[in-house]
Formats: structure tokens, sequence, C-alpha cells
């Protein structure tokens, strides 16, 4: 962005009409502070998201940042040269338990910020215990100015969609899963105990939230919170409606029916604690209406930005309903969202997707806010020309990847623990979760072996969510774990194995806590996730492809490698079989994003980025499988692999399925060798390595 000095001059009177807060600052040059100004989203180095706001106030530069369990106010801003600096009060001590709060007493750190249009990059000077300071390096995105105030006589629901069947958690987790889950459905309530009395913004015991994300909507709920108790009900993951007793000291934070700390209600319309009370509530345009009770507390008055406890702190993104379960007991029922949709829209019999229902805007296409129950996974999988929107064709393939990863899912064995999206980078994309399913306890002892999922995609689609095929192995005895990584869209190579690695240390590291045996970990993968799992088996000593992501301090090395019609050597790829059956239509196109462009100037990032290419005496036992008729990855990629690692003594078996094309085999012999395989590798005798823990 380029900043005239018009522009400059304008955005210092208009800042200056429009903020008021108090605050220490220091006077600055208004060329300097210009790239600053406005509200940003950005991710702390601890996970949790941070609504940062810089402005003008009587001529000199102040600011203020919302997260959770901290304070708003930020001190000593000053700017030189093209530099920001300013400090915030921390706890730097080590939490107590997973996802609690930093022990210690509140010290000012020291940040500074830089910008290069709409990113901000920031650093955290962080004390350590021995007297040191780390870098602890973040950034964020500047958010849009607020939409206008919307015309609700305008604007048009859909049908109401239940978001809890009153019989189970059916389409909720808990936001971090790491944390004890106080929920339950009972006799159509959905009900959250906890032994918590105080309003500390941390616990042992978990939010709620729901999987889809929305971003304009009518909520509509029940909730009955005990006398003195306070929650809350998060929209889009960052707005919190306050749900207390209405004679609760919380009251005094502005109380029930009020956006927690933004907007408080206009008369006190609560209910005192034990009595069940109603909420309406519409959100559009980042615009709210609240009607508590019956009596309109909140008229479509507009949010600035994120409140704490955010999941999220980016105003223009689709998020979820999430339901405090770390302050006291509450209950809700009759839990109902209705989605925004075009207010001209009228049902024609050729319509069955109802595309043009939720077309708000009518350009033929639909945004993630305009896309009811929104999945970001799924979304990327569907948006094949990559514009950020869905046309209609798009959309269809939206809701069929929908149903497949549903059909999969339901093939996920009864009487196991699941850990929905673990990050394990703290930076806040949703490509550095994973997902980890233990096995039946009644039936396995632990420590459990884990065998680690890497999904296929052209390593430009694909989602971990896309997981229940593979499941037959919690029924061996095994523990799971299904890794999302940043596709193409977002990053090229090596960062797609800067992820996995990342994901694998961050396993080692926490295997105590999911019961994981550290010293028997496998890979498996199919097509670019057979790539990525050939790949990492092969350079266990590559600190070239190691990254610097997440956990550090432990080893990525895994004992096993099970490799599904994974091209092995990229610089090959680029010709294609002569026998039809071995692979002549493959598409390259995908790896040409891979490698972040065409062979001819790529092709030392394709021998880079080829297993074939690291293979040593040292590389664990590899069991490849491919489809004898694979029209994509041509059959030779994994004959040369094998011969590779035969060359070398590598323990290793190749099987080549009958018929078999690029996709799941499904036969039970070829599932029983997979299983075989790792029983042979990371149980028992069959363990021939430990790494360094």
């Amino acid at each position: 962005m380029k900043y005239t000095p018009f522009r400059i001059a304008c955005a210092v009177i208009f800042l200056t009409l429009i903020f008021s807060i108090n605050g220490t600052a220091q006077k600055t040059p208004d060329k300097a502070i210009i790239p600053f100004i406005g509200n940003w989203a950005s991710v702390l180095p601890d996970g949790h998201p941070a609504w940062l706001s810089f402005y003008i106030k009587e001529g000199v530069l102040d600011g203020e940042a919302w997260s959770v369990g901290l304070g708003n106010a930020i001190s000593e801003l000053k700017v030189s040269s093209d530099t920001l600096y300013f400090k915030r009060l921390y706890k730097v001590g080590a939490p107590n338990f997973p996802g609690g709060p930093p022990t210690g007493e509140k010290v000012p750190v020291q940040t500074k910020a830089t910008v290069d249009g709409d990113e901000i990059f920031l650093s955290m000077d962080w004390p350590l215990t021995d007297g040191t300071i780390k870098k602890l390096d973040f950034k964020g995105k500047r958010l849009p100015s607020l939409p206008p105030k919307p015309d609700l006589d305008k604007v048009k629901f859909g049908e109401p969609i239940a978001l809890f069947n009153g019989k189970d958690l059916s389409g909720w987790r808990l936001t971090n899963p790491n944390q004890i889950s106080g929920w339950r459905a009972e006799n159509g309530v959905l009900v959250n105990t906890t032994p918590k009395l105080n309003f500390d913004p941390f616990s042992k015991y978990g939010n709620l939230r729901t999987n889809g994300e929305f971003k304009d909507f009518n909520l509509q709920l029940e909730f009955n919170v005990s006398k003195g108790g306070n929650s809350g009900i998060y929209l889009c993951g960052r707005y919190e409606t306050q749900v207390v007793d209405r004679d609760s000291r919380m009251q005094g934070l502005q109380g029930v029916g009020a956006v927690f700390a933004r907007i408080p209600p206009s008369e006190n319309a609560g209910k005192v604690g034990g009595e069940w009370q109603k909420y309406d509530i519409t959100l559009v345009d980042q615009h709210v209406t609240v009607i508590l009770n019956g009596k309109k507390v909140i008229d479509n008055k507009p949010v600035l930005g994120a409140t704490k406890g955010a999941l999220n702190a980016d105003d223009t993104k689709p998020g979820p309903i999430y339901f405090q379960g770390d302050h006291t007991a509450v209950k809700y029922r009759n839990i109902n969202l209705r989605s925004r949709i075009n207010p001209n829209y009228k049902k024609q019999e050729a319509d069955t997707l109802e595309f043009l229902k939720f077309d708000i805007n009518g350009n033929g296409k639909l945004e993630p806010m305009e896309i009811p129950l929104f999945d970001q996974d799924i979304f990327d999988q569907a948006d094949s020309d990559i514009d950020w929107k869905l046309n209609e064709k798009e959309y269809k393939s939206y809701l069929a990847y929908k149903k497949r990863i549903q059909s999969d899912r339901s093939l996920i064995p009864k009487n196991i623990q699941t850990f929905s999206d673990v990050p394990y980078v703290l930076d806040g994309n949703n490509r550095h979760n994973l997902d980890i399913y233990l096995p039946d306890t009644t039936k396995f002892k632990k420590p459990y072996p884990l065998v680690i999922w890497i999904h296929g995609g052209g390593w430009q689609k694909g989602t971990k969510d896309l997981f229940g095929k593979q499941a037959f192995l919690l029924n061996h005895g095994f523990a799971m774990a299904s890794v999302n990584y940043r596709l193409t869209r977002e990053s090229e190579f090596p960062e797609q194995v800067y992820d996995c690695k990342a994901a694998i240390r961050y396993l080692r590291k926490n295997a105590d806590q999911y019961r994981l045996d550290a010293n028997s970990f496998g890979l498996w993968g199919s097509s670019a996730g057979g790539h990525l799992a050939s790949l990492i088996g092969t350079t266990n000593n590559s600190k070239e492809l190691e990254g610097n992501l997440g956990v550090t301090n432990v080893s990525s090395e895994v004992q096993a490698v099970c490799d599904w019609f994974g091209p092995s050597d990229l610089n090959l790829m680029n010709t294609s079989s002569t026998d039809k059956s071995k692979g002549e239509k493959q598409n390259i196109r995908p790896i040409v994003k891979f490698l972040g462009g065409p062979f001819i100037e790529k092709q030392e990032a394709a021998r880079k980025a080829s297993a074939i290419n690291y293979i040593s005496k040292d590389d664990p036992p590899f069991l490849i499988m491919h489809g004898e008729k694979d029209p994509l990855v041509p059959i030779e990629q994994s004959e040369l692999l094998y011969k590779a690692l035969q060359k070398q003594n590598v323990d290793s078996e190749y099987i080549v399925v009958k018929d078999g094309k690029h996709a799941f085999f499904m036969d039970k012999d070829e599932h029983n060798k997979v299983a075989d395989f790792f029983k042979n590798n990371l149980t028992g005798q069959g363990l021939s390595k430990k790494p360094k823990r």
C-alpha cells in the first residue's frame, strides 16, 4: 500500500476524530506511524489469537491488544524509522496443565513490529528463567474497515439448523482437546458440569465449539446458569455474548445481554440464576442485535473486533459457535441457527443445490462467508481454480466431498478415544493441526505404537478429516494420527516436509500425554502422502529438510514407512510411461505447483524432493504398494524406489496390486499386509531402532 501525503493527512485527521482511549504514548512523526494505523488480526507465539489496534489520540500514537486472560493495555509506544516498539504485561512461567495459564508474575515484554503492505511482522523479547532473552516471532494481517450498518429489513435468513440433536455431542468438539470435557447430552439439554466456581479465564475444563463455521446468521437458544454463575456464547468464535446470573458480580462488566467489554446492553433484561432464559442474536456485517427474554438490548450495533477468549481474531472469516465450559456450570437447549441467504431467492425445480439461495451478493459464486456449515479444508478441496470462491460446479464438489468424509469416518471403530484438531505448530493455521486416535483401552495395553497417516491430493488438496478406511489399524492395537500440512496454494516444497516432520516431533515430545510409545513411530501415506512418507523416512539425518517449526528438541525419526503409490523421483515424473497401464495420463501440473515452477527451472528442487536420492543403509523398513493400472503415478516410480532400497540392503517389500488403480486399496489381504508390516516393525522383536527422544 502506498501512503501519499494526502492520504497521510486524511488518515491522521480521521483517526484523531474517531478514536479515544486512555494510555501512554509518545509523539511520533505522522509519516512513520501511518503504516501501523488500523486493526490487525494476529496469533501470539503461544497459539492464542490477538486482536491489535493502533490509532491516533490527540496527535500521539496509542493502541491496545485483546487476547485471552490478559489486560488490553500496551504502553511505551514509539516508532523509530520503520519499526514500532511497545510493551505489554505477560505472565512468563510455564503452565501447570496443557492449555492452562502461564504461571508467575506479569512482567513487561518488549515487542517490535514492522509492516509490509497489509502484513505486520512482530517479535517479542521473551524473558527466560535463566535471565536470557528469546526472540519469539509472529505475524498478522490488516483488517478491513468496519462494514456499513446493514438494513436488517432487507436481510433474510434460511431454515433453522439444529446445532444440538439433544442426544449426543455430534457436531461439537472441545476447543482444546487436551482439556477435560464437562459436557454431555441429558434429556434434550446440553449440560456442562465443572467444579470451577471463580471467573478466572483458564481451567482444566474445556470449551465446546461447533465443527461447522458461520459468518452472518440468526442464533436462537435457551440457557440456564446457576446463581452467581458465569459463562458465554462466542459468535464466529470471536465475539462473546455474556451468559450470567442477572445479579452476578459480572454485571459490573456489563452483564447478561452484553457483547463482553464491547457493547453494553440497554437494560438488564436477565433473570436470576437457575431460571431458563432465551437469546435471539443476529450477527450481520459485523453488527449485532441481541434480544434477551423478549427485550431488544442491543440494536444493530457494530462490534469493533474480537473479545477476550476468541478462537481467532480475523473479523473477515467464518467461525464456530462456542460455549464457555471453563467457567462455571451452565445448560443450553433448543439451539438453532439460521444462515443468511439471498433475500431475492425463489426456489426453482432445477436448483437442487440451492446454490442461488446462498449467493447473497448475486455474483454467481459462493465466498466462505456465504456457505452454511463452512469447512476450510473442504473448501480448499473444492476450490479448483483457487480464486477463494466456489462456482456452482465447485459447490457441488464441496457437498460431495463433505459426504465422502462423513462416509469414510463412519468406518472408524467404536470405543476409541479421539483428540481432534491438535495444533502441532502454534500459529493458528488450520493446516498445522492433527487428529489423534487411540485404540480401545479395554483390549490393548499402553503405551501404543503409533502410525501417522499423511493424506494425498497432489500436495494441493486433501485433509486429515478424510480418515476411516485407514482406521482398521486401531483394531490391531495401534494408535493413529492424521496430519494436515500446508497445501501448494499457500506454500511450496520443502514446507510440506517441514510440516510433517514438525508433526512427528510434536507427537514424540508429547508421547507420554497421549500414551504413545515414542520409540515406535510408523509413517503411512498415499500418492502425495506416500511421496512425503518415503521422503521423510529416507531423510532422518537431513538437517536441510528438518525445518524449525514447533517442537525442535526431539527427533523426527520414524521406524517404519508404508508408501502407497507415491512418486519417488520427481524428475522422472516429467516423462510419460510408454505403457498406458503404467501411468501415461499422469498429470504433472501438481508437481509444478509443488516445486514452485516448471521442471526445466526446478530440476535441483525436484532432486531434493525425491526420496530416491537419499537412500542409505540406515533407513527404516519400507512396505511399497502400487496399483498395477495406476493412471496417475507410473508404477515404475515404486519399482525404482524398491530397487534402490534393496541395493542399500534396506529391509523392504514391494507389492503390485492386481488391477489396482490410483485409489485406496480395500481388499482384506492388502489391509492385513499393512497391519503385519507395522506389527513386525513397531512391536516386539521387530523393533530395530530407537531414536533419541
